[in-house]
């Protein structure tokens, strides 16, 4: 009888360490998961910029998205959306490396290094800069709240176009 009731004094101690365990597995999946929705969110978006889809974009972005550009420039939805559909901002190419999520729930962070070429006021941009994306799943859709990017330190560039099609 003693045995038995070691027996189930043990094992009501270790049930606990069980389901946490299957819990932090389960936490751990549903992270991974949630940062292959954001890069797959992301991907999207970034071909939405290059096509100047400002009805995507427009679903994309958060009403009360905060977009700071390299050069401080603070904008906010509507004016995101008028310098893709006017060309007063136009992305020509896009390439990110050293992507880096952080998943706090329903909010993710996105960090990177972005290489890509573009043309914003007439002014064209190929320095490298790092930006920040922060991301709300709302109503079951991930929507971009934040977006601000700042040129790498010691970074310099040129203009990649040719000389037809820049301004």
């Amino acid at each position: 009888m003693r045995r038995f009731l070691l027996l189930l004094f043990v094992g009501l101690l270790l049930i606990p360490t069980i389901g946490r365990q299957v819990s932090g597995q389960n936490a751990a999946s549903t992270v991974e998961e949630t940062k292959k929705d954001v890069l797959k969110f992301e991907d999207e978006r970034n071909q939405a910029i290059l096509n100047r889809d400002t009805t995507t974009l427009d679903r994309m972005y958060a009403e009360e998205i905060t977009w700071t550009m390299s050069n401080g420039d603070l904008l906010n939805k509507q004016q995101v959306l008028a310098n893709i559909g006017s060309e007063n901002q136009r992305l020509f190419s896009i390439q990110h490396s050293d992507r880096r999520l952080h998943v706090f729930g329903n909010t993710v962070i996105l960090t990177a290094t972005s290489n890509s070429s573009e043309r914003y006021k007439d002014k064209m941009i190929t320095v490298p800069r790092r930006f920040t994306n922060v991301y709300v799943k709302q109503d079951g859709q991930w929507k971009l709240v934040v977006h601000t990017v700042t040129p790498l330190a010691g970074a310099g560039g040129s203009s990649s176009l040719p000389a037809a099609d820049q301004k």
